[in-house]
């Protein structure tokens, strides 16, 4: 059996809270991170090397790669909307979330801003001009 931190109000005992959403916002920033990173950073880093076979790279491609190349066109116009909704989701749960996933609420938001700021540097640009080529 687990337990399960109950909130106790006047002697009542009320349902567990479960923060769905502010994980589903943690998640999505992440996953949008790294699917920049890996569809468009690492690949830039590497475009002077000699490419992995094909059977490697399928699968995180799909996963990871497909997502990222819209994340990378998509620019600072995805950018600044989830840097925003992650650093107002991390002001408005601080408190009320337990400390683990207010860690990784705090990552995500650190990640996603760092990514904003990233996406209007001319570096970013250059990385997406030749990402949609």
């Amino acid at each position: 059996m687990v337990d399960v931190p109950l909130d106790a109000t006047d002697g009542l005992l009320r349902r567990p809270r479960h923060f769905a959403g502010v994980r589903a916002l943690a998640t999505v920033q992440l996953y949008a991170v790294a699917s920049y990173l890996s569809a468009a950073i690492v690949p830039y880093l590497l475009r002077r090397h000699a490419a992995p076979p094909t059977w490697t790279w399928i699968v995180p491609g799909w996963l990871l790669g497909v997502p990222g190349w819209w994340v990378t066109l998509l620019g600072p116009a995805l950018a600044v909307p989830l840097a925003v909704t992650g650093v107002g989701g991390f002001m408005r749960y601080r408190r009320a979330i337990p400390d683990g996933l207010r860690r990784w609420l705090a990552v995500a938001a650190v990640m996603t801003t760092a990514y904003a700021l990233f996406s209007f540097t001319p570096i970013a640009h250059t990385i997406a001009v030749w990402v949609a080529d």
